[in-house]
């Protein structure tokens, strides 16, 4: 039977409908935002008859088995809860939370849940961070001692409603969208991030255009390990997208592309040599779905609605867990209240709250 499934929030998530539409393995059931037009698109685009505009209401439709949440970042937490409560197995944007009370209260209630949540991380499935993983599971790489990500994003476009008034966008603090940076090196070693120091920097007054937040902000991190890891985070800039990660072991290193190869292009060496390998990295053939369905993330999306939707039907962890998820949002966390105090900042375990 397949599983039936409800969308929240259609700006991001019609290309997550979209899938959901396409799979065999699941249906379509409703979807809900609180803009009619993004309601109206997905009836003509999907011919999806059931809208909804309030979320407790898409939540409480019992022929739902799961939702999948992609709904501004300050509703996350706070959705998720209601949707667990609800029943419902629960698919989220990332991040999972913004502050450590939301996390705190998502594990008093997944922890009592025997419903799945998986958080949509789309950089753990990139076909480059694939690559670098393969590598370490190969102890190609060594023992890594020292890893960086950088996520230089400008958002400008996403600031403003047509309106005018800023979206939840122009005042998020950049270290609070940490996932894309921290996800590919945790995903990969399993080790976790324990203290952090941050700063910031912003740019001249007459260019802030509104702007509420730290143009910049770097994060220095120990790790549980004993490695050392850096996150620069910055969604004001005039540089564009760009994402770069790298991993340095005692027997290989490896680095991915910028700007847009990020996603697609490595470079590495192994064995100890100083040789460096350039590799152009792609997706696995997906035959479950139509390569029309490009729009969106693409290939990560339906990689983690596969993970997800089996992760349901096992009744196992998924890939990202909440635990895992936390792992990767909560340095975040720890960093901005590093860059306010000007010091070391302990990043808990989620699973001592237990």
């Amino acid at each position: 039977m397949a599983l039936s499934v409800g969308v929240a929030g259609l700006r991001f998530g019609m290309s997550w409908a979209r899938v959901f539409d396409a799979y065999a393995e699941t249906e379509l059931v409703a979807v809900c935002d609180i803009q009619q037009e993004k309601l109206d698109e997905a009836k003509e685009q999907l011919g999806v008859d059931v809208c909804y505009a309030a979320f407790d209401d898409l939540v409480a439709d019992e022929r739902i088995d799961a939702v999948a949440i992609f709904t501004p970042a300050p509703l996350h937490a706070e959705q998720v809860i209601r949707a667990i409560r609800a029943g419902k197995h629960v698919l989220c944007a990332v991040p999972a939370a913004l502050t450590m009370d939301e996390a705190r209260a998502l594990v008093e209630v997944i922890s009592k849940s025997d419903r799945i949540y998986m958080m949509a991380e789309n950089w753990v499935y990139e076909p480059s961070v694939v690559r670098a993983r393969s590598l370490y599971e190969a102890r190609k790489l060594g023992r890594i001692y020292y890893a960086e990500a950088e996520y230089i994003h400008g958002l400008k476009a996403l600031r403003r409603h047509p309106d005018r008034r800023p979206t939840w966008r122009n005042s998020l603090q950049p270290l609070l969208y940490p996932t894309h940076g921290t996800s590919p090196y945790l995903n990969m070693t399993g080790d976790r991030l324990v203290e952090v120091m941050a700063v910031s920097a912003s740019g001249r007054d007459e260019f802030l255009e509104g702007y509420e937040a730290d143009w910049v902000q770097t994060a220095l991190f120990r790790t549980e390990e004993g490695a050392v890891f850096r996150l620069t985070n910055s969604f004001q800039n005039v540089h564009g997208m760009s994402h770069f990660l790298s991993f340095y072991g005692d027997e290989g290193s490896f680095e991915t592309g910028r700007f847009r190869e990020a996603r697609t292009v490595c470079y590495y060496s192994v064995g100890n040599k100083e040789q460096v390998t350039r590799e152009e990295c792609c997706h696995p053939e997906l035959p479950q779905f139509s390569s029309a369905l490009g729009a969106g993330h693409g290939k990560t999306s339906m990689l983690i609605v596969l993970d997800f939707v089996r992760a349901v039907a096992i009744g196992s962890p998924p890939p990202v867990d909440l635990m895992q998820a936390l792992d990767m949002t909560l340095p975040g966390i720890a960093g901005l209240q590093a860059v306010r105090e000007n010091g070391w900042v302990s990043v808990p375990d989620p699973r001592s709250w237990l």
